[in-house]
């Protein structure tokens, strides 16, 4: 693959596409800290009001599900404005939100717009002229843990300084109009601006029409599922994990996850800049062997240090395995990238919402199995990507 024509400002091009996907931790997660006073004052409990994390990931599949039906009717830049425009209104309507039945309903409708955006920029990085489609789409995806890392802050930091969490929607309503008004200057210019015009009109039939290439489409969503679910277990579960199994008090369990986030984003730098250079399964295979043998050192570790370094090296592990499966899985086919790419970060979502159930159960039975199953998961993702590559590399010698 020929990347020496990929230009630093096509990049920088791509930058309202790479703000949508920082806006969805930013929206999702900025709240968590402060949960009890939120709850307080909208008359429920924290556990009632941690339900947000389940409903906003909902109305996010949902989003990004339907998102690929509205280009058959809209031009992108349409939706994609639009959406922004919404969101930002909803963000000031959860300012004035008085009860919490009422803020549940307007944060999915947040995760659904948020959820149909993901698409959208999605298809512009797949359709923009960029050729190293791994490297693109991992700088992408990279700035969502990005994201993560800023979130919990915002509402954390206005709550210690005496300003109520209701802020928080204020600050995420001017990023959006901030990442609005970048796509407005950046996307509708040069090439951007056919691809922001562009109005689709493919059906299932048109893009699944090869039934091997189908097999190795339904691994990979396979993959995604199982992926994100050990994923979500190092990402929720570790605090509460070393609070309870290893006895670390909150700040440094805190800390654990911040370092997880952390080498995510390192991960995926790193990914970004070996892409196109090595195979993306061949890098998907090595660090899910990476995240297997740190999960289970991190669960037989006893000193703080030695914690702290195998979280994370499972941070790695994970790290680049989401943005090269959307790259591989939506590049499988000539037609229809938004609608593979729409697939499987509705697998991923799905994925990620099922999570917290399984882990519960677990936990409630075993709670070193509850961290461990991480690994469990990691293993079996690996074995897919094995066969995977047999099954690819099988199709191609029979060809021949």
């Amino acid at each position: 693959m020929n990347t020496e024509k990929d230009t630093f400002k096509d990049y920088i091009l791509q930058i309202p596409n790479f703000l949508t996907f920082f806006l969805v931790p930013i929206s999702f997660l900025s709240i968590a800290p402060a949960l009890i006073e939120i709850a307080k004052e909208l008359d429920t409990t924290p556990e009632t009001m941690n339900l947000v994390f389940t409903f906003f990931p909902a109305g996010m599949v949902a989003g990004q599900l339907t998102s690929v039906f509205y280009n058959r009717r809209f031009r992108r830049s349409l939706i994609i404005m639009t959406s922004y425009i919404l969101l930002i209104f909803l963000n000031l309507s959860l300012f004035f939100a008085q009860h919490f039945a009422i803020y549940f309903v307007l944060s999915i409708f947040c995760g659904y717009l948020l959820g149909i955006n993901y698409v959208q920029a999605t298809e512009n990085i797949l359709a923009c002229k960029i050729k190293n489609k791994d490297r693109i789409v991992t700088l992408m995806v990279t700035f969502y843990p990005i994201g993560a890392l800023i979130a919990p802050f915002l509402s954390s930091l206005l709550v210690r300084n005496g300003i109520s969490w209701r802020y928080t929607y204020i600050i995420i309503a001017v990023m959006i109009l901030i990442t609005a008004v970048s796509y407005s200057l950046l996307s509708l210019k040069g090439q951007n601006r056919i691809i922001a015009n562009t109005v689709q009109r493919v059906t299932f039939k048109e893009i699944f029409t090869d039934r091997n290439t189908n097999i190795s489409y339904m691994i990979l969503l396979l993959i995604v599922i199982i992926y994100i679910m050990g994923e979500t277990v190092f990402g929720n579960w570790t605090p509460t994990y070393l609070r309870l199994a290893k006895g670390l008090d909150i700040q440094s369990a805190a800390l654990s996850v911040t370092l997880f986030n952390i080498f995510v984003v390192i991960g995926r730098f790193i990914a970004s800049s070996l892409a196109g250079k090595i195979k993306a399964k061949t890098i998907m295979l090595t660090i899910s062997i990476l995240a297997i043998f740190s999960a289970i050192l991190f669960v037989i570790s006893d000193s703080k240090l030695f914690i702290y370094i195998t979280v994370s090296l499972v941070g790695l592990g994970y790290s680049a395995m989401y943005p090269l499966l959307v790259s591989t899985g939506s590049t499988l086919y000539l037609k229809g990238r938004g609608m593979l790419s729409s697939m499987i970060f509705a697998a991923g979502y799905g994925g990620k919402t099922i999570t917290p159930f399984i882990t519960k159960a677990i936990a409630e039975r075993n709670l070193t199995l509850s961290i461990l199953i991480a690994a469990v998961f990691s293993g079996v993702a690996a074995f897919f990507i094995i066969f995977l590559i047999v099954f690819e590399k099988r199709r191609v010698l029979t060809k021949n």
